[in-house]
């Protein structure tokens, strides 16, 4: 499922950027730059750009349609598109597991004592929040 979400936003900004994309950055001299550099890193990079970008977390849009606007082959932007969202998908699976487990062991004990534990933390809570509003109350019956 994380591959065929991700994959089907991916293929949206894909073909945005292969409608649209090209006229939209070349519309003004700051975005007309970009395009340019986003070319010759796609070019100078290719195939490994996908990889690249896969992993750069908050930069999965943008690269997506600058692959769209310069003209990426749809085909070979689809293969290697799907075979770096199974290895993406397998790390952060397997990363997961091993946290979870981890977590698991380490707050396994945790579990027994999560009414108390949360019970404090609300009560703590409710005693801050009333001490505040009883100072407030009282400084602005001062005034």
């Amino acid at each position: 499922m994380a591959i065929l979400g991700a994959l089907f936003h991916e293929v949206i900004y894909f073909f945005l950027g292969k409608w649209k994309g090209r006229e939209f950055l070349l519309k003004n001299s700051y975005t007309r730059k970009k395009y340019r550099k986003a070319k010759k890193l796609i070019e100078r990079y290719g195939v490994f750009s996908i990889f690249i970008i896969r992993f750069m977390y908050g930069m999965r849009i943008v690269p997506m349609v600058f692959m769209g606007a310069v003209g990426y082959n749809t085909y070979k932007f689809l293969f290697f598109n799907i075979l770096s969202l199974t290895i993406w998908a397998a790390i952060y699976i397997y990363l997961g597991y091993l946290f979870g487990k981890a977590a698991e062991i380490f707050f396994g004990k945790a579990k027994e004592y999560y009414f108390i534990i949360a019970g404090s933390i609300f009560l703590i809570a409710t005693l801050i929040l009333l001490f505040f509003s009883l100072k407030n109350k009282l400084l602005n019956n001062k005034n």
